[in-house]
């Protein structure tokens, strides 16, 4: 997953872009399909168990794919248009370019990987009485090590390479 110079995605950075923007979809079209099936009372808080101890309104539900969405497309185009968010304003190398578009990028993907996971379990959670996840935070938990160590990585290659 190169960065290169005239600012274009590589080809493999664009699959990636493509897997993000397809979990999302999901996320958004379980949603819509599920939406009409949800009590006017919903669960939104889950404990370390992945039972349900926290409710709001159906309507609520909206909020998570909204966020995980907005934050995934700013993490995308941040990774194009580095210098735009960048404080204060400089001039960034080409290898710290290379593993700022790898962090953006895996860091888009983590959310686009939790968003589908967080949808399903506010509804299946809403819909099935005694609803237990247990499973849901050692998931969850095991995808953010692996984000974490992934960033780390790049991270300390930046710095080696300095």
């Amino acid at each position: 997953m190169g960065y290169h110079k005239d600012n274009h995605f590589s080809n493999l950075d664009l699959v990636l872009i493509a897997i993000i923007i397809s979990l999302l979809l999901i996320s958004w079209g379980y949603l819509i399909i599920e939406y009409s099936s949800l009590p006017n009372i919903i669960a939104v808080h889950f404990d370390i168990l992945g039972k349900p101890n926290g409710y709001s309104s159906k309507e609520n539900i909206w909020f998570a794919p909204a966020i995980f969405s907005v934050l995934s497309i700013a993490f995308i185009f941040g990774a194009k248009h580095q210098e735009a968010i960048t404080f204060p304003k400089r001039e960034i190398g080409s290898t710290e370019k290379s593993s700022n578009l790898k962090m953006m990028l895996y860091t888009a993907l983590l959310l686009a990987i939790i968003s589908p996971l967080i949808v399903y379990t506010i509804i299946e959670a809403s819909i099935i009485k005694n609803f237990e996840m247990p499973w849901l935070m050692p998931i969850i938990v095991g995808i953010a090590a692996i984000y974490l160590g992934i960033v780390f990585y790049y991270k300390f290659k930046t710095l080696k390479l300095s």
